[in-house]
């Protein structure tokens, strides 16, 4: 098999949820592309870069940027960039104009799933700065879907449940609260939900009454796309692989 340019993820956004991604990434691998042996698993680089907390506020918004400036700068034959945090694509443009190689942009590809589904009206969950900035809000009225956000009160309510899971607390009443402000933004009319915190799938629900878009496995799926891509006449869907082998 010819060689295949890696994927590259700038991660550690947090830690939890890097992991999560990379997870992901082996078991869809698995069920959707029938990986079997090691040289059939996508090639991964993880950057876990530890910046500084943008989650409420962007005062270290900045040093963040000139962090993540500095590991962009290092990649070298990949097939794609991607960022395991929805709060940090605030800093995606300026990342894109310093490298030659596409960044995949977990917050487009969300949309794009959203928007192929005929959804017209959906509800948001993310971090104050991702909802501050209508980073989802914006792409979505671009395909004439609108957006319900949580109260302010709740999406300071969300800042503390997504620092919880950065600390590695997985709490029975946050899954609550987040049911709870799911609740209220489908009763403002939301016909689905948007996960778009890359923390927030590791303590959702996982059987919610709505259809939820859940942002890690959205790019999960598209890297492995763009990396199988590379040479799709050497590597075919799981089903067909699995059915020829058997």
């Amino acid at each position: 098999m010819k060689h295949k340019k890696a994927l590259y993820i700038l991660g550690g956004m947090g830690p939890e949820a890097s992991v999560y991604l990379y997870k992901l990434l082996i078991d869809l691998a698995i069920s959707q592309f029938g990986a079997k042996n090691n040289d059939e698993f996508p090639e991964i680089v993880l950057y876990s870069v530890p910046v500084p907390d943008f989650i409420s506020n962007d005062r270290s918004r900045n040093k963040a940027l000139n962090m993540l400036k500095q590991r962009v700068k290092l990649i070298r034959n990949a097939s794609c960039i991607s960022i395991a945090c929805n709060t940090a694509h605030i800093l995606l443009p300026q990342l894109q104009m310093i490298s030659k190689i596409p960044f995949v942009s977990m917050i487009d590809e969300t949309v794009k799933q959203v928007s192929g589904d005929g959804i017209k009206k959906v509800g948001l969950m993310g971090t104050p700065l991702t909802i501050k900035y209508g980073l989802y809000q914006i792409a979505l009225s671009k395909h004439g879907i609108s957006t319900v956000i949580p109260s302010s009160g709740q999406i300071a309510i969300l800042a503390r449940i997504i620092r919880n899971v950065i600390k590695g607390k997985i709490l029975t009443s946050d899954r609550e609260c987040l049911k709870k402000i799911a609740d209220n933004l489908k009763v403002s009319g939301a016909e689905a939900i948007i996960l778009g915190c890359t923390e927030l799938p590791l303590v959702f629900s996982k059987n919610y009454t709505l259809p939820v878009y859940n942002s890690v496995e959205v790019l999960a799926k598209k890297l492995l796309q763009t990396y199988y891509g590379q040479f799709k006449n050497n590597i075919m869907q799981g089903g067909d692989r699995n059915e020829r082998n058997s």
